[in-house]
């Protein structure tokens, strides 16, 4: 009987020894690959959310950019002192005189046109009104009051290619920028946005094309 009980008494001896420096590695062994695992995890699904509120904030700039350069560029006119809409047309920079103020305007009578520019400066598209005047020979005149506002920031600017009505038929003018010449041939104008966050160099920029009738310019020529 005594030789039963001192077995058991060194059975649970050996049970209250612990876990040996063996058992101890492999279970950090396997701790350490499920923390890993689950930083991979963690890490994965905070890119992807990164990427998703960037995509999303980029799409709605671009949208704001695209919509403010196709509202002006579709009421371009051609002021009655000048040959042409465009003061100058290149590939990243453009400037024309739109119609963008007729609230009040009698049928009548001609409304004064807002001399607009869309231009990058490396971080920023801007825009830039300059509102008319009438000097003392009843002339238009932009040289006041212009003021600036960027559209949005990107790392690259945007792109205009123009189409113009020669000899009746709508083509690329691929010289720019266009000539003097060539500016009184635009009736439509190509926009092509690439915008990207300068602060996610990681994510892929969102790309945004569209293309503007210049309805005023086209109703111009047909009528001439």
């Amino acid at each position: 009987m005594s030789r039963i009980v001192g077995r058991r008494r060194r059975s649970a001896a050996r049970r209250d020894d612990g876990v040996t420096l063996v058992e101890l590695s492999v279970a950090m062994g396997v701790a350490s690959i499920l923390m890993v695992a689950i930083g991979v995890v963690f890490f994965s699904t905070l890119r992807g959310v990164t990427t998703v509120n960037t995509k999303t904030s980029t799409t709605a700039d671009g949208r704001i950019v695209m919509e403010a350069m196709t509202r002006t560029m579709r009421v371009a006119v051609r002021p009655a002192q000048f040959d042409s809409a465009f003061v100058s047309a290149g590939t990243g920079q453009v400037s024309f005189y739109s119609l963008l103020n007729r609230t009040g305007t009698p049928a009548t009578v001609t409304p004064l046109a807002t001399l607009v520019s869309y231009s990058y400066d490396g971080t920023c598209i801007n825009q830039t009104l300059t509102p008319p005047r009438t000097d003392s020979t009843g002339n238009q005149v932009w040289d006041t009051g212009a003021v600036t506002t960027c559209l949005g920031r990107t790392t690259t600017p945007p792109v205009f290619t123009y189409y113009g009505a020669g000899s009746g038929t709508t083509s690329k003018l691929s010289a720019t920028p266009l000539s003097s010449n060539n500016q009184k041939l635009v009736r439509s104008i190509q926009i092509d946005l690439s915008i990207q966050d300068s602060a996610q160099p990681s994510v892929a920029p969102v790309i945004l094309t569209d293309r503007v009738t210049l309805s005023n310019l086209q109703k111009s020529a047909s009528n001439s």
